[in-house]
């Protein structure tokens, strides 16, 4: 068996782990990136889910710099401002082009496509006693195998599978109010997973195509009868909610569309379920072409992979629960962000006929803290993408695409300043790391009104996540906000603006932060 020795290993070319590689490469590291499909970026590409949620005001790290290579391939920021649901959308194999430049442009980053995660491995750490993730084997479809050993391994698979490998304690859907304190879950642990969807890009004619058209509400035995709601939106609005550039619509359509419940985690089950969605999919693009017309409604492509909500998730050093959401000015996690994110909370559930009913509450704009990618009882590894350690409940707001990939460049940060400095990932300085991703144009705060191009960006960062500054934040809807602005509060009157108390704040000395 051949065998790699490497720096970081990044298993999963997800949208976290793709970010990873690249962050790991650019702070000096070797790379090894796995991956079983053809393409990097996962949900971005792979799956087809290439309308961004959220973020949209807070254009952190890579997330803000795949962002701009999609404006310059459509030329211009309002060529992607094409459906409601959207500021960024996009076709999904401009992201996989896109997201393969950045990381085959990194020479320090060995690419492996097509090839399977087989087995994590681990040894009892001598010094503190713990597991120890050493590395991985991988095969491929011909029954070939290559062996990686790794100083730190980053998890960025898409459903989890590789914590169940290494041995590494997870857990899936909801986890109960005893277990989390929060009030809106149910009383006992529900561990079924949100609805998947298998996502399809389709050609259709220009906007306003479907107004003049008959389209005859679906009878009520159809599958699609409620599919434009029980408050009925138009077919325009439906076809108008995931339309992308070049006349192109990606269908992952949330009332009676493509939504699929299954059991999806449980290995042995999940090709069935992954091959059902599919095929609802399909029969969803035939429903359409049927009462549009095939020449109307064309399906271009099918996504290679299922868009999955949701994925097995550590119990993390630290983890982001409901009450961080909501009162985040009183969270004890703060301090330690390393991304952030505005989704409001969002569960698809509607297709799981046992699935609890959620009234969920109005939350702000947030920070993820770097423990939450930091298994308990495990040294050499970091989690990325959606295992990391968040409540089932939490889960809903930081599964996102923007919020994803900066969770992981901040874990391929924090893998290389490991590396360089021969700590564990437990043991990292957070502060050490927080400096490389505002350097990296990151975010550690959400300040929708101060981006990395404003002179004080890092100063307001630095004051909010120690403690120097509040910001005024707001809940509104789909699109959460923390302010620096307006100026002169109580705390920071000897000041003309709060962005002059936040540099003289952030000039104090920093104590590294551990967690």
């Amino acid at each position: 068996m051949k065998t790699l020795e490497t720096e970081v290993l990044v298993i999963g070319a997800s949208a976290s782990g793709t970010a990873a590689a690249i962050q790991a490469a650019r702070a000096g590291a070797r790379v090894v990136l796995a991956e079983d499909g053809p393409w990097v970026g996962g949900m971005l590409s792979s799956a087809g889910v290439s309308a961004i949620d959220g973020n949209h005001r807070l254009p952190a790290g890579l997330w803000g710099e795949f962002r701009a290579f999609v404006r310059e391939y459509y030329g211009g920021a309002d060529r992607v401002e094409t459906g409601w649901v959207s500021n960024t959308s996009f076709e999904p194999h401009v992201a996989a082009r896109i997201l393969e430049n950045l990381v085959t442009s990194e020479p320090r980053i060995s690419l492996f496509r097509g090839w399977w995660c087989n087995d994590v491995l681990t040894e009892r750490n001598p010094g503190t006693g713990r597991r120890r993730i050493t590395g991985a084997v991988f095969r491929d479809a011909t029954g070939a195998s290559f062996h990686v050993d790794a100083t730190i391994t980053i998890l960025a698979d898409e459903y989890g599978d590789a914590l169940v490998s290494a041995g590494i304690p997870w857990r899936t859907g909801l986890e109960g109010r005893m277990a989390t304190g929060e009030a809106i879950g149910p009383e006992e642990p529900y561990a079924r997973p949100q609805d998947l969807t298998y996502v399809a890009t389709l050609a259709i004619p220009p906007r306003g195509f479907a107004g003049g058209i008959p389209a005859p509400i679906p009878p009520l035995d159809s599958e699609f009868a409620h599919i434009l709601g029980p408050e009925p939106l138009s077919w325009d609005q439906f076809f108008d909610y995931g339309r992308l550039p070049n006349h192109l619509m990606m269908l992952n359509w949330p009332i009676g569309g493509n939504d699929y419940f299954g059991e999806y985690l449980d290995h042995d089950r999940r090709a069935a379920v992954v091959d059902a969605a599919r095929d609802k999919t399909l029969r969803l693009v035939r429903f359409l072409q049927r009462t549009f017309g095939a020449d109307r409604v064309r399906l271009c492509t099918v996504a290679l992979i299922p868009y999955i909500r949701e994925a097995r998730r550590i119990y993390g050093m630290q983890t982001l629960a409901l009450s961080d959401l909501t009162a985040p000015e009183a969270s004890p996690v703060a301090a330690y962000g390393i991304a952030v994110g505005d989704y409001p909370l969002d569960h698809h559930r509607s297709e799981d006929p046992d699935a609890p009913a959620l009234e969920f509450p109005a939350v702000h704009a947030f920070s993820v803290p770097y423990g939450c990618l930091v298994p308990h009882e495990f040294d050499g590894v970091l989690v990325a993408e959606k295992s990391i350690s968040v409540t089932g409940i939490v889960n809903g707001c930081t599964r996102l695409q923007p919020v994803v990939m900066q969770i992981g460049q901040a874990a391929g940060a924090a893998a290389a300043l490991c590396v360089s400095g021969c700590v564990e990932p437990s043991a990292l300085d957070v502060r050490a790391l927080q400096a490389v991703l505002l350097a990296a144009r990151g975010y550690l705060a959400p300040t929708h009104d101060a981006t990395p191009d404003d002179a004080a960006f890092e100063a307001l960062q630095w004051a909010v996540t120690t403690g120097a500054l509040a910001l005024r934040r707001s809940s509104e809807g789909w699109a959460n906000r923390a302010y620096v602005e307006p100026d002169g509060p109580s705390d920071c009157a000897r000041f003309r603006t709060r962005r002059e108390y936040a540099i003289a704040q952030s000039q104090r000395p920093r104590e590294p932060l551990y967690l």
